[in-house]
């Protein structure tokens, strides 16, 4: 009795496994194809492709997908966020070892130490991309040492000077040979001398070095943006709406300058006004 009983057991296990089986993917169907419109469907889609099958650039667009469904859901931002940490580890991973072949084949390929450096900063070891910058100004050194008058090497090497720590008087000194040579560079060299005196809170200097710049170049929208930055450090936002009123005639139709000119016109309580400069950004292309 008991065994028939077994046997019976045993053999309608077998059909309800099979009938629930079946039950249970229809109901995965169903419930797939519902839940696609959900953001948190797209998450778990992006957590398997990114955790157990190692497909990160697929899982970048579930959670992509996520966002689009919900803007606000952190979950998925976060799940972006973890992928393009490990995408631009592996694209940094894989710069320097370009850069370490050429390296090896000529120790002062400049570009590649620049390259190394820049990597080497964005994975979070400073100490080490500072070297890589420091081997770079010494190649620089040298193109210096043999052409004194070389005001492209000057001025690139016034750059990589400014990135290291504590260097802003140096670099001031190097971009003051730029200007000194009177080259190509000049007017770069004066706009972010500028700028780095801003940064060091030596306004006066800033703004008198801004200002030869327009003297020899008026028409470089680049000086005015960097004369408004300097007046909305100082929340002097007449003078910068000034410079802003000179960069969109220079600029007509970059929207970047219309939404910046409407924000300093809010700044001002010039409502109308900058809902008239926002909206000529939107239709330049602008997106909020």
């Amino acid at each position: 009795m008991n065994k028939c009983r077994v046997g019976k057991r045993h053999k309608n296990s077998r059909l309800w496994t099979v009938a629930l089986g079946l039950l249970a993917l229809a109901a995965l169907c169903v419930s797939a194809a519902a839940q696609e419109n959900t953001a948190k469907y797209w998450i778990a889609k992006g957590d398997d492709l990114f955790f157990n099958k190692s497909n990160p650039l697929e899982a970048l667009e579930s959670y992509e997908k996520a966002i689009q469904i919900d803007p606000d859901n952190m979950t998925a931002w976060n799940g972006k966020s973890m992928v393009l940490d490990t995408l631009s580890v592996q694209t940094y991973s894989k710069i320097l070892n370009l850069s370490e072949t050429k390296l090896a084949k000529n120790p002062q390929d400049i570009g590649a130490l620049q390259t190394s450096a820049m990597a080497l900063a964005s994975l979070g070891n400073q100490e080490e991309s500072n070297q890589f910058l420091k081997k770079a100004i010494d190649v620089y050194d040298q193109e210096i040492k043999d052409n004194p008058k070389n005001a492209t090497a000057w001025f690139l090497k016034a750059g990589l000077i400014s990135i290291l720590n504590g260097s802003e008087e140096a670099a001031i000194s190097a971009y003051d040979k730029v200007i000194e040579l009177n080259g190509s560079k000049m007017i770069d060299a004066l706009i972010t001398k500028g700028n780095i005196l801003l940064n060091l809170g030596r306004y006066n200097e800033s703004i008198d070095t801004i200002d030869k710049a327009i003297q020899l170049d008026p028409e470089n929208p680049s000086v005015w943006y960097e004369k408004a930055t300097y007046y909305n450090v100082l929340g002097k936002y007449n003078e910068s709406l000034d410079a802003y009123e000179m960069i969109t005639k220079l600029e007509p139709e970059k929207a970047s300058a219309w939404l910046f000119k409407g924000n300093v016109l809010k700044a001002l309580g010039r409502q109308t006004d900058a809902d008239a400069a926002y909206a000529k950004a939107k239709e330049l292309g602008h997106q909020e």
